[in-house]
């Protein structure tokens, strides 16, 4: 049977009656349970089962032989949370070996994202309400104990997609992981089997100022470039999003104006005709384009390389983006545009740990070849999205926003410190212990401290995090109940794990302050866990010469093996993409200590 679609909209559509869902970027499908046999089937009704076995085995994993599903939903790529990545998932369907198609899987799994149940034990949903229908699907996810949000990397690939009723969260959630758009429908609606004004799509597209470089009259489309180095290159074509008036203007001009190139058999024109055109995605050429407007008060010499780059990142317009070009480092050669696009990029993983914390940062305004300062007063001159909040005479920044971590980047705050408590408790959030070695060459003494303490939790019946420090150590998270533990509830236990290393391994860990009776020790930073003290957040770069990154690393990783200089700005993107946040289940993870008291 036909599946529901959705009308193009401009804005979201309000009203007590609406409920919103983040757009992925994929293959519509629907996923056909019965009994032990499982069938993905696209829009057009082709079977994909072949092309994403990772999902078929799921669903044989978790759905049992007496159960009959079909459920609407995308095929994607995760990108992040909320963005998919449609030109990889491309790439996925043409394979056609076998071999391939198992290691593509493995290398970067496929999902199913549900968000709508179309049958459930034999029996039709289509006539059901909306609200009753997505009620029921996640019923049944959490009955099978499948994720009810979009979890990357997690191994279960058959997933919900939650929907909300306040607008504004679903475009925070938009904003904060680029997504492609939103979709709205509304509540009471029963599932159509065509295109339908009770589902509205909004796409949230990338928006590219750039000038007009030709027009080729055998396809209509017209080739769009920006400036690189001071000459004219070409990104993509556009051909959709004219009026009919627009378009024959447009022509016109070209052609009255430019000159015929015989040879490409299209009209050639030197950047004079600025325009905005709107887009999804972007690999070789854009992806869903479409004009949107002429500007005709902006001159070509705007339309920039560096804009380009900025609106493949899609940076908010009221959040400052200067001076780019910037060096930071020299070796190795980062200049501010790389830390900026890694802040965009990091931002859903690293604003869980900064959300209601006061805020201090190391600011490198000239970048690192010139003095840094911390900062914890918020300046005067910062925007009024930045939220603050005041604590012993010091109006400190919270970081609960993508608007502020941006705007912070831009004011190359490079580190983000943070304390273990949030800025509305006295409790704390989790310990942390610090494992610092004598040097960068001694990592390894990290590494075998980290693993002695991870087992203390364990016989403890803890669950631990580590992260690389981003310089040369490691730290040890446990993350605890929430609303219980107290600073002085907390130091007894950190005394006790203190003293316990040292009496078990005084060859290894050293509890001395000052550095140089330290010796070649492990030193375990007990008085680093105490009110009004910071660690660096997790994902922040440090001011080193190496550039690393404070990286939170999966416990299979910590062994002799682990290098800690592979952690750069590009290396722990990559991580993102294809391994995931070892730290995505630690906000929700609870422990409850021991009592040492």
């Amino acid at each position: 049977m036909s599946l529901m679609l959705a009308v193009a909209g401009q804005d979201i559509p309000s009203g007590n009656e609406w409920n919103y869902e983040l757009k992925y970027d994929g293959y519509r499908a629907q996923l056909i349970w019965e009994g032990s046999s499982c069938t993905l089937l696209s829009r057009n009704q082709k079977d994909l089962s072949k092309q994403f076995p990772e999902i078929i085995e799921s669903c044989r994993d978790h759905f049992t032989e007496s159960e009959t599903l079909q459920l609407d939903g995308e095929i994607i790529l995760f990108t992040n949370p909320g963005l998919a990545d449609f030109h990889a998932l491309k790439r996925r369907h043409r394979l056609r070996s076998n071999d391939k198609i198992l290691v593509e899987s493995q290398k970067r799994p496929a999902y199913f994202l549900a968000f709508d149940l179309l049958e459930c034990q034999g029996q039709s949903t289509r006539s059901w309400s909306y609200i009753d229908r997505k009620k029921e699907l996640r019923r049944l996810f959490k009955h099978y104990a499948l994720p009810k949000t979009p979890v990357p990397h997690d191994q279960r690939r058959v997933q919900y997609v939650p929907a909300t009723e306040n607008a504004k969260d679903i475009k925070a959630l938009a904003h904060l992981y680029r997504s492609e758009g939103i979709v709205a429908k509304t509540s009471r609606h029963p599932y159509a089997n065509e295109r339908s004004e009770a589902w509205v799509k909004v796409k949230t597209p990338h928006i590219l100022t750039c000038f007009i470089l030709s027009y080729q009259p055998s396809n209509g489309y017209f080739e769009v470039g920006v400036f690189r180095s001071g000459q004219a290159v070409t990104v993509g074509q556009c051909a959709h999003g004219f009026s009919k008036a627009e378009k024959e203007t447009l022509v016109t001009i070209v052609k009255n104006n430019g000159r015929w190139d015989q040879t490409r058999n299209m009209y050639d024109i030197e950047p004079s005709i600025v325009v905005t055109v709107a887009y999804t995605t972007y690999a070789d050429d854009f992806r869903e384009p479409r004009f949107q407007s002429f500007k005709l008060n902006t001159p070509a010499r705007q339309c920039t390389w560096e804009n380009w780059l900025n609106t493949a990142l899609k940076w908010p317009e009221h959040v400052s983006f200067t001076h780019p070009e910037k060096p930071l480092w020299v070796k190795p050669e980062i200049y501010k545009r790389d830390f900026l696009e890694y802040v965009r990029t990091v931002a859903p993983y690293v604003l869980p740990h900064l959300r209601a914390r006061l805020l201090t940062v190391v600011r490198y305004p000239h970048g690192t070849f010139a003095e840094a300062f911390f900062q914890k007063q918020c300046p005067d001159y910062a925007p009024s999205f930045v939220d603050t909040l005041s604590f012993e005479d010091t109006d400190y920044i919270v970081c609960n926003h993508v608007d502020t971590l941006l705007w912070l980047a831009n004011q190359l705050a490079i580190e983000w410190h943070i304390p273990f408590s949030l800025s509305t408790s006295a409790y704390v959030e989790e310990i942390v212990i610090d494992l610092d070695p004598p040097d960068a060459k001694a990592f390894l003494l990290a590494i075998e401290g980290a693993a002695f303490i991870k087992e203390i939790f364990e016989q403890l019946q803890l669950t631990s995090f580590v992260k690389f420090s981003g310089n040369k150590g490691l730290q040890v998270y446990l993350p605890l109940i929430k609303n219980r533990y107290t600073y002085e509830d907390t130091h007894p236990f950190t005394e006790a794990i203190g003293a316990y290393c040292l009496q078990r391994r005084p060859d290894l860990f050293t509890r001395e302050r000052l550095k140089k009776n330290r010796g070649r020790k492990l030193y375990i930073d007990i008085p680093q866990h105490a009110f009004g003290k910071t660690i660096i957040a997790p994902y922040s770069l440090r001011g080193n010469d190496d550039a690393l990154i404070a990286c939170p690393l999966f416990w299979e990783e910590v062994n002799k093996s682990l290098d800690r200089s592979q952690f750069t700005h590009k290396h722990v993107q990559e991580r993102l993409l294809y391994d995931g946040c070892p730290f995505y289940t630690l906000r929700d993870t609870e422990n409850e200590l021991p009592d040492f008291g």
